[in-house]
């Protein structure tokens, strides 16, 4: 059941210097452990930002995208949003329309198919939404 269309809400853009945010909300029905997230990809006006230049950030914490895989304490709850951070080295000015397209790929824990192989969920949402 993936919610591929809500991944990303009209407010999910916010300019940051040296770059900006995308606001991620958790592409399934109820909240999941922030190592259930395998991956997260991001294209922004059509160029591919690399996985290594991403990082990411939940409360008070900043991860790369390969640490998630260990935050297995930690819960992305579905109030939450997962705060993608993208450099960009001429971030958008206010009010500036942006094309952007999140993928991200959940382990889903609670469903495990064979020893150590879990159902995986694939969100992928792309909207074009205005810098603030």
């Amino acid at each position: 059941m993936a919610t591929d269309d809500t991944v990303l809400t009209e407010d999910s853009l916010t300019r940051r210097p040296g770059g900006l945010a995308v606001a991620l909300k958790v592409p399934w029905y109820r909240s999941l452990w922030l190592s259930s997230v395998s991956d997260i990809a991001v294209t922004v006006d059509g160029e591919r930002v690399p996985r290594d230049d991403l990082r990411v950030e939940l409360g008070e914490r900043t991860y790369h995208v390969d640490e998630l895989k260990e935050q297995w304490d930690t819960l992305w709850f579905i109030q939450d949003r997962l705060q993608v951070v993208v450099p960009r080295e001429k971030p958008p000015a206010e009010g500036q329309e942006v094309d952007v397209e999140v993928a991200v790929e959940l382990r889903l824990p609670y469903m495990q198919i064979a020893p150590m192989t879990y159902v995986t969920n694939h969100a992928t949402n792309r909207r074009t939404l205005t810098a603030r």
